[in-house]
């Protein structure tokens, strides 16, 4: 007999299951013995009511709030010891409908949502939960955000339990502390000219980049930053989808050759304020501000600078008008605005000769069009010209070195390219570029154990960074390291958190459909395929990632047209698409082989 009645709902499920069962068959069902054996006692311990498995997932009820999340704070803890596996927990209270052994209704679609929902190894909670346990001491909480879920009228808020939060990944061995992170949010263009937005996200994305030379100091990179950039967003909220401790807030206000900067470090989790400065100086002072923004950030962070550091956060400098047009160019470059910001790189150099940044900024400028732009051998002598001179300027500039070693990659000079990275990573070890651009370097030639590790290197330096983590899974893939399934989870993971803040990128959604298909979500990635292509058809990184997705869907026709609009035009990596194992469906067919023969 039915009945209707008021009950805690919470749904588990297994993070990266569907992958494991693709790869390991006894292996996954191992797993689902080993979880229902951890499970349904501590359910039980907590008089809840076990009532079923959706394949990897678990449904069950209870009595009581607390009850719900004792029982999920423990099952949470003993799933994580000896890294047994993650779990993904969503708990909902709301009106059901039992019926002899099941359970039915709003109640339970709510909390299914919310479980999927939630985080690699978090626990997502309702409001109505929320609510119930936010006067108890023994569960810390915090708000994640407000969604409309899929077959629910109103948006829900989710809350996160603070205990389920992992200090750091599986996957990651990192030493950082996440109390010492930090995001540098977009600052506010307060100048009358809007035409000054440029110098205002130069100003910040510069005192990201002094930050980020702070070996002790978690810095959350441009891309993820930017995101937020003119959204009215709740700095707890920021923190907690940045999984940051700190914020930096600031505006800018440019007005004839004074400028006015005010900033402020807020702790995420409660918006206190532990630093603020305002500064109104000449122009002119533009470096010294920035410096000594990036050390009043470092010291209330870190306690203590030492003279390395402070040395380490002193960036080149220039006159006024060099500078606006190298924040100009790498404006510009960012949104691969090539040839507007080829313009502005020369200006600038023309305006200093010796400002090392600039020629770094051509440099990597010529490297990406030689790349993408058709292979033209001027842009490749100009590549390294230009890496030669910012090397010369500035010899213990990193990002001198990390240039100068893609430079050399793309030449398929390896050995000049490994020793250039190398140096870079010597005198920044936190230099991203040089770890990801290594671990391109190292797949290209066929060291694919030392690709792994430098992109396993460049995920750690950027913990939010999707891209690094799914080639890092590609290489282990190669290799045929069992990691590979939780790299792809992880990788698949921080895309969808990207995607939360960009939902048009189309990078983010080319590239990752192919893991999506991967774990057997076909419908998801030919989606999100489709959606990449929709925003830009012509894209040549769209064109490669959505074809590679097809042809691992076996969909070879659809594959070869894609690759014809760009492989025919010879863009294009011919030792690393040798490498790839997303094109082996396609290496016996002759208009596959006959698109190599155009490429370098």
């Amino acid at each position: 007999m039915a009945t209707r009645q008021l009950a805690v709902i919470m749904f588990t499920d297994i993070v990266g299951y569907t992958a494991l069962m693709g790869n390991d068959e006894n292996k996954a069902f191992k797993l689902l013995d080993i979880n229902r054996k951890l499970q349904k006692p501590l359910i039980e311990k907590f008089n809840g009511r076990w009532i079923k498995e959706l394949g990897d997932g678990v449904l069950a009820s209870f009595h009581s709030v607390t009850d719900a999340v004792s029982a999920a704070t423990m099952i949470q803890e003993q799933s994580r010891t000896g890294n047994q596996f993650q779990l993904r927990i969503g708990i909902h209270m709301g009106e059901v409908v039992f019926d002899n052994d099941d359970v039915f209704g709003d109640g339970v679609n709510i909390a299914s949502r919310i479980q999927s929902a939630a985080t690699a190894g978090a626990t997502y909670l309702s409001e109505t939960v929320y609510q119930n346990i936010s006067n108890k001491k023994e569960f810390q909480t915090e708000f994640v955000k407000e969604e409309m879920l899929k077959n629910v009228k109103d948006p829900v808020k989710i809350y996160q339990l603070v205990a389920d939060k992992p200090a750091k990944t599986t996957l990651i061995a990192s030493n950082l502390d996440d109390q010492k992170s930090i995001a540098v949010l977009p600052f506010v263009n307060m100048s009358v000219d809007p035409e000054q937005e440029y110098f205002c996200d130069g100003v910040t994305e510069e005192i990201i980049n002094t930050l980020a030379q702070l070996n002790k100091l978690r810095v959350v990179a441009r891309t993820s930053v930017f995101a937020f950039k003119g959204k009215q967003l709740d700095v707890r909220e920021i923190g907690h989808m940045l999984n940051v401790a700190t914020l930096l807030e600031g505006s800018v206000r440019k007005s004839g050759n004074r400028l006015r900067i005010t900033t402020q470090l807020v702790r995420a989790k409660d918006g206190a304020h532990l630093w603020s400065d305002k500064y109104d100086r000449e122009l002119n002072d533009v470096f010294a501000i920035q410096e000594d923004i990036a050390e009043n950030v470092g010291k209330a962070l870190l306690n203590y600078l030492s003279s390395q550091e402070k040395d380490a956060l002193r960036r080149p400098e220039t006159n006024i008008e060099a500078y606006e047009h190298f924040l100009k160019g790498r404006q510009l470059l960012h949104g691969l605005q090539f040839s507007e910001s080829k313009v502005h790189f020369e200006k600038a150099v023309a305006s200093d000769p010796g400002y090392a940044p600039a020629y770094a900024g051509l440099a990597s400028l010529h490297a990406w069009m030689y790349e993408w732009e058709g292979g033209r051998n001027e842009d490749l002598i100009a590549a390294e010209l230009n890496s030669q001179k910012a090397l010369t300027f500035a010899p213990n500039l990193s990002e001198s070195h990390s240039a100068r070693g893609f430079v050399f990659s793309l030449a398929g000079r390896y050995e000049e390219a490994t020793k250039a990275f190398q140096k870079a990573i010597e005198l920044n070890p936190k230099n991203f570029d040089a770890y990801y651009f290594f671990g391109r370097t190292s797949f290209a030639k066929g060291d694919i154990a030392i690709s792994a590790d430098m992109f396993l290197r460049a995920s750690e330096v950027r913990r939010e960074d999707f891209q690094s983590m799914l080639l890092y899974a590609q290489s282990l893939n190669k290799l045929g390291d069992k990691r590979h399934s939780e790299a792809v989870a992880e990788g698949i993971e921080r895309a969808r958190k990207f995607l939360e803040l960009s939902p048009n990128d189309k990078r983010a959604l080319s590239l990752t459909c192919i893991n999506l298909l991967e774990i057997g979500n076909r419908e998801e990635a030919i989606a999100w395929a489709n959606k990449a292509l929709e925003l830009d058809p012509d894209d040549t990184g769209v064109l490669v990632n959505t074809a590679c997705m097809f042809a691992r869907d076996g969909n070879k026709e659809r594959s070869l047209e894609l690759l014809e609009k760009v492989f025919g035009k010879g863009f294009g990596k011919r030792d690393w698409i040798e490498n790839d194992p997303d094109y082996d469906s396609l290496r016996d067919e002759p208009r596959f082989r006959a698109l190599l023969k155009k490429l370098k």
